[in-house]
């Protein structure tokens, strides 16, 4: 039993050694940093986009049956323009605030 502990720490020992060298670590890893970065903006905007799809939809089918009436149409459009907008609101703000953040630094 205490031949074996001795045996895994000297193997364990070794290894520290070895496996200790600071050239694993990346060398610049800044550009590495920036790309994730902009995959998880494109991800959001993807899921602000996809939100504003679903909300014009649901807009449309509630409002569908009584399209004959002037004003029914008037609040369809209206919901509609409203979703875009803030599918466009929201899709700014996730590319801005960084950008912003950056011309800070």
């Amino acid at each position: 039993m205490i031949k074996k502990i001795s045996l895994i720490t000297v193997y364990v020992a070794f290894l520290s050694f070895i496996l200790a060298n600071p050239t694993f670590a990346a060398a610049n890893p800044g550009p590495k940093i920036e790309q994730g970065l902009q995959q998880i903006q494109t991800f959001l905007t993807g899921i602000i986009v996809i939100v504003g799809i679903c909300a014009g939809v649901w807009i449309v089918i509630k409002k569908l049956p009584t399209i004959d009436d002037p004003m029914t149409k008037n609040e369809m459009f209206r919901g509609v323009g409203m979703a875009l907008a803030g599918v466009a609101l929201g899709a700014a703000l996730v590319w801005l605030v960084p950008w912003v953040y950056n011309l800070f630094q």
